[in-house]
Order: C-alpha cells, then sequence, then structure tokens
C-alpha cells in the first residue's frame, strides 16, 4: 500500500523529503533547501496530474464544499468562484513558500557569499590592511633591533674579555716558561713545592665552625658585643678545615720535620755540588793566568752546579727506600710525607736539568 503525503514541505524532515524527491523520480541527495525548490517547482509544473493522484493530493491544500442551504448536503462540485478563489490562495501560499525558502537558503550560505569584487573596494582594503600591519610591526621591529644591539654589544665584550684574559695568560705562561727553563730556578721551585707538601702532611688541620652572630661570650669581649649589636640578624654559621695554628710552636711537629728534611735531603747535596762542579768557578783562578797584584784579595769562590746537586739529591732520596739506611732516618723522612713521591719528583728534576746542560 503507497503512501500520501500532505501538508507544508517546511514542516516536513529530510526522510519524508528525500521519500516524495524519490516518488517524483528527483534528485534525492541535494540540500534540503534544492530539495524543497524541485519538489514545490514539480508540483506546480505537473498541477493538472498530481492533483488526482492521492499519494500527492495532500500536497496541493485541502479543499471545502458549500453546504446546501437548509438541508446540510454538501454539493460536491464547488462552483466556479470558490475554486478560483481556492486556485488564488493556492498560488499565494506557494509564493510565500518559495520566498520562506528563498530566506532560509539566503541565511545559510549568508556565509559563503563572496564580497562583491571591485577594485577600488579592493585596493582600499588592501591599503588599510598594509597601514595596520606596518604600525602593528614597527614595535616588533624596533624590539628586535634593540635586542640585536643589545646582543651584539655583549658578544663583543665577552669576545674582549675572553682576549684580554687570553693574552694575560699567555703572558703569564711564556714569563713562567722562562723563569722554569734556568735550572737554579727549576730547583728552587721545586724544593719550594715540596717543603709546602711537607707542612701541609706534618700539620693537623681541624675543622672549625663559625658563628655570626657570634654565641654568648663573657661580658666586655668584642664577640659578646657584636652578638648585642646583631642580634636581629638570622644565625649563620659555615664551617671550614684550618691548620691547627700549635703545630708552629717551638716545639711543634712542623719544625722538627722541616730540620730532618733539610739536613737529610737538601744541605748535603748543597755542600757536595760545590765540590763536585762543572761549570766555571767564580772568582780568579789561583794556578792559571796571569800573576796581578789583584790576586790574593779576589780567591776562587765555590759555585753551586745545579746538575749535580739535583744528582746528589736524588741519590739521598733514593737512600731511605734502600735497607742501607739507618732506621731513624727512615723513620723521620716518612713522618713528613712519602719518600717514594718525593724520590719520583727529585727524579724528575734531575732529568730536566740534565736536558738543559744536553741542550747547551
Amino acid at each position: 500500500m503507497s503512501a500520501t503525503y500532505s501538508g507544508s514541505l517546511l514542516n516536513k524532515r529530510k526522510a519524508e523529503l528525500v521519500e516524495i524527491a524519490s516518488a517524483l523520480k528527483l534528485d534525492a541527495d541535494a540540500k534540503m533547501t534544492d530539495m524543497i525548490k524541485s519538489i514545490q517547482g514539480y508540483l506546480e509544473a505537473h498541477e493538472p496530474e498530481l492533483r488526482e493522484v492521492p499519494m500527492f493530493k495532500g500536497l496541493y491544500g485541502s479543499r471545502r464544499g458549500r453546504t446546501s442551504g437548509g438541508h446540510g448536503e454538501t454539493d460536491s462540485e464547488p462552483s466556479e468562484t470558490v475554486t478560483g478563489a481556492i486556485a488564488s490562495a493556492t498560488k499565494k501560499s506557494r509564493k510565500s513558500i518559495n520566498k520562506a525558502i528563498d530566506r532560509v537558503t539566503e541565511t545559510i550560505d549568508a556565509a559563503s557569499i563572496p564580497l562583491p569584487e571591485t577594485p577600488i573596494a579592493v585596493s582600499k582594503i588592501q591599503n588599510a590592511a598594509n597601514e595596520t600591519v606596518s604600525k602593528a610591526l614597527v614595535p616588533a621591529q624596533n624590539l628586535s633591533k634593540d635586542i640585536t644591539a643589545r646582543l651584539t654589544a655583549a658578544s663583543d665584550l665577552v669576545v674582549k674579555l675572553t682576549g684580554d684574559q687570553t693574552v694575560r695568560v699567555e703572558v703569564a705562561v711564556r714569563h713562567l716558561r722562562d723563569f722554569l727553563s734556568h735550572p737554579p730556578h727549576l730547583l728552587t721551585t721545586a724544593i719550594a713545592l715540596e717543603l709546602l707538601f711537607l707542612v701541609s702532611h706534618v700539620v693537623q688541620w681541624y675543622p672549625h665552625t663559625f658563628f655570626f652572630p657570634p654565641m654568648g661570650h663573657e661580658k666586655g669581649t668584642i664577640p659578646a658585643l657584636l652578638h648585642s649589636i646583631f642580634f636581629w640578624s638570622p644565625k649563620i654559621n659555615w664551617t671550614v678545615t684550618l691548620p691547627e695554628l700549635r703545630s708552629f710552636a717551638l716545639d711543634g711537629h712542623v719544625w722538627s720535620a722541616v730540620a730532618w728534611w733539610f739536613s737529610a735531603t737538601v744541605l748535603p747535596a748543597l755542600a757536595a755540588s760545590t765540590i763536585v762542579s762543572f761549570v766555571p768557578q767564580k772568582g780568579i783562578h789561583r794556578h792559571a793566568g796571569a800573576a796581578t797584584r789583584y790576586q790574593a784579595t779576589h780567591p776562587p769562590t765555590p759555585t753551586v752546579d745545579p746538575l749535580s746537586f739535583a744528582l746528589f739529591r736524588l741519590a739521598l732520596l733514593i737512600f731511605p727506600l734502600t735497607t742501607a739506611a739507618p732506621s731513624s732516618v727512615v723513620d723521620a723522612l716518612e713522618m713528613s710525607g712519602n719518600p717514594e713521591g718525593r724520590a719520583l719528583g727529585a727524579g724528575l728534576v734531575a732529568a730536566l736539568v740534565l736536558a738543559d746542560r744536553l741542550h747547551a
């Protein structure tokens, strides 16, 4: 049994419109507004035929019959006046539907309506847009230039400071190289470093904690005064490892260790290097050269040979490592540091002095 359709097309759902379009063999995949237009146009074009079809008759509106006077019977065929009125009313309703459809279509497609392509309007819009963008970009460009200038100045400063520091380091390294290239300076530096390590090994180091403001002390002392002045400040304390000052007293272990180290490893080598020397002695030699009246007042002066000193000292530092050394000497040198480390250092210094002598 086929379905019948009635009522306004605007009040129908899409599924019903699809059924009506399919029944009329129209495009059922079109948009809803286009489908309503096509169905309405088809109904208007085929009104005489479809008005008699029961399936589509209800889409043209209802007819009102007229009653016979006094009997209440309905006349099956309306008069020409009534028919004309119904036809005009139907056309008006169709025009209203078409207008409503056009308004709906305009409302839906309003977002996609293109602007009128007027050259003057487009140029004005483009000029206004360019001017707005330029004004908006002026602060950003100024900020970018300012940041670039600051970064450039900072990088130039860093490069300048780095260059200055590099030059200073190179100058310091050059002076240090020139200083240590002389064997006497090299020996003096090596002995000073060895003495420094000896003292750091012998001296006792203890952690000391300092408080600020100072803790409570006896009245009349400086810590008590500082505590009274800075009582409001937050309490700060830090711990520092410092040497025990009592180790430097006359009866401390530092001086005895230094005396043993100097007497056993430095002084004998210094004396032996003046006896066995491969450098010219200062003064006028007593048995060579022409005899002058100044010969008695300028006797030869013993000169320390750096190579002889380095070799003698190396032998003295290796001696405690052998079984021939007295136990007292070995114990005294072990208390003041590592004998093996000192022997390795002395061997390195002797090799450097020998290299300088071979180069000369």
